[in-house]
């Protein structure tokens, strides 16, 4: 009776992952009108049903099960991420006690709809994945063959090419997504797949696929429309350099990686040269492109045509010394003289001057932003550069959110600081305030301000600090434990840059019903793969 269950519960993890993955993704019935809404209703119905049939099921299946496991094995089962995950409900459910907008916090501000309800969802699906998928089915390969058809249709939707019908289709909608910036949500969820899978995988197929996979991945990472995508692909790079120290074969398949980024690039920039003069005329055509802006004009440039010549030769040379180097550990009877068996490892010294260099990169960068800010123009020459002076201007007026955020946050008494206004009531505390909101209907005259253009800040005003700290926590404990558990099982690195890409990307962006939920799916996958893992040590 117990496997029954047991099978049973397995079995609807895999329905619930075809639905959410796959009818979800697509699902738009009145093409871009009004597609945030149907999303949402669409996944609440989908989490509603899941969890009419899988909490009876789950409920049984524990006690059928329960007096089968010693309380030694049930103790292991809860991790330091889930712990997070528990404080993080339970700061969601204080800050609606107290919140004076419960009508807005149980489900959400129109539009956006991640009020403390959603949040269950989000919470709910975590455990339902780290509990109940059992890995016999790899849904990695299935995810990519699923969102490759989703970013093909992006990419030529990018270029006016609008092979689905979709009703008050424009430049600034994409695929079955909606609005780029959501899109880029989705897309910082899973492009990673490929893009890790290529470099850590053994399987001769899979890379293939991967390496395919990556090449479209990037390429309309480029081109999208939104700079934070440039974030995502800069985080996850630079944490795939970080881990292909570990074996040589994982730098060689990195060099060919980063070759895949500028071979996309310079796709991207032979399609676009097709199209008007001017870039940023507005005209069908190129214009959705957003080709104006100066990083994607320097990746469609000449620049990464350099780094593929550059990184096709360190990839030659690097095969050509690692070749020698096993030759001669073969040959040497004493191996070990030789130290590492990983040509690669003899230079760490690499990687810890590329974290030194960085760090160090990033408190002059700091340095400089700051007393610029403080004293506009000191910097002579350098004054001029925006990036240099944090204004609301600044990242793409990320400067003046990002402040009208803390502004918010500002106002607070000491309870909502610690437990915020109520979840997803940013816009509704804010525009309460009279000093606030006079400030704010001048500032965003055509819109009104919902979220902060920042994960962080948003919830430190939605969830106080407690809230904003124990999410912070679920996304370094997993990462954490998943780079300790890819010493064994690669494929938690896919997780783990999953995680960091879409936390890096939404510190310049917001929750919504195609990034969240998702992101919630990829810890709870990632949970289920590091508590196998621990089962196969007892």
């Amino acid at each position: 009776m117990g496997n029954i269950l047991e099978n049973l519960c397995h079995m609807g993890v895999y329905i619930f992952l075809f639905f959410f993955v796959v009818v979800y993704s697509f699902y738009a019935p009145e093409g871009y009108i009004q597609i945030a809404t149907n999303k949402y209703l669409f996944f609440r119905k989908m989490c509603f049903i899941t969890a009419g049939i899988m909490i009876p099921l789950v409920t049984l299946s524990y006690m059928v099960l329960l007096p089968e496991k010693s309380a030694q094995k049930i103790s292991r089962q809860f991790s330091l991420t889930d712990t997070f995950v528990f404080l993080f409900l339970l700061v969601n459910l204080i800050s609606f006690y107290f919140t004076q907008y419960r009508e807005e916090a149980i489900w959400g501000t129109s539009g956006w709809y991640m009020g403390l309800a959603m949040h269950g969802f989000f919470i709910g699906i975590y455990f339902m994945m780290s509990r109940l998928y059992d890995g016999k089915i790899d849904v990695l390969p299935i995810f990519m063959v699923v969102v490759s058809v989703i970013f093909l249709w992006g990419l030529l939707n990018r270029f006016s090419i609008y092979p689905v019908d979709m009703q008050y289709d424009n430049v600034s909608f994409i695929s079955s997504m909606g609005n780029i910036n959501w899109f880029c949500g989705f897309w910082s969820v899973f492009f990673v797949i490929g893009v890790v899978l290529y470099v850590v995988t053994e399987k001769k197929g899979l890379r293939i696929f991967s390496g395919i996979y990556s090449v479209l991945a990037l390429g309309l990472g480029v081109v999208e429309g939104s700079d934070s995508a440039f974030i995502s692909m800069g985080v996850v790079f630079y944490f795939l350099f970080l881990v292909s120290f570990r074996k040589t074969e994982y730098m060689k398949r990195w060099l060919e990686e980063g070759m895949f980024y500028c071979i996309a690039c310079q796709a991207m920039r032979v399609v676009a040269s097709f199209g008007p003069e001017d870039p940023t005329q507005v005209n069908e055509g190129w214009m959705g492109l957003n080709l104006a802006g100066p990083v994607v004009e320097m990746m469609l440039g000449n620049l990464t045509l350099a780094a593929l010549v550059l990184l096709g030769i360190l990839r030659v040379l690097l095969g050509q010394k690692d070749r020698k180097y096993q030759k001669e550990i073969r040959m040497n009877v004493e191996a070990a003289e030789y130290g590492e068996t990983e040509l690669v490892q003899e230079w760490r010294w690499l990687k810890y001057g590329v974290i030194g260099v960085t760090a160090a990169v990033a408190a002059i960068y700091l340095t400089l932003l700051i007393i610029n800010t403080k004293t506009p123009g000191i910097l002579g020459p350098l004054s001029k550069y925006r990036i240099l002076l944090f204004d609301g201007n600044w990242g793409s007026n990320r400067g003046a959110t990002w402040r009208d955020g803390l502004l918010i946050y500002g106002t607070l008494s000491w309870r909502e600081r610690l437990f915020g206004v109520g979840q997803d009531c940013f816009s509704i505390y804010g525009y309460s305030v009279p000093e606030l909101e006079a400030r704010f209907i001048e500032e965003w005259p055509s819109s009104r301000l919902t979220n902060a253009h920042n994960e962080c800040i948003t919830y430190l005003v939605n969830v106080g600090i407690f809230g904003m700290l124990s999410f912070i926590g679920i996304f370094y404990s997993s990462v954490r434990r998943l780079i300790e558990g890819a010493k064994k099982e690669p494929v938690c690195y896919v997780f783990a840059a999953s995680l960091l890409s879409y936390f890096f990307h939404n510190q310049f962006s917001f929750s919504q019903v195609l990034n969240i939920p998702y992101i919630f799916m990829m810890l709870g996958l990632a949970e289920s793969v590091l508590r196998r893992e621990n089962d196969s040590k007892v």
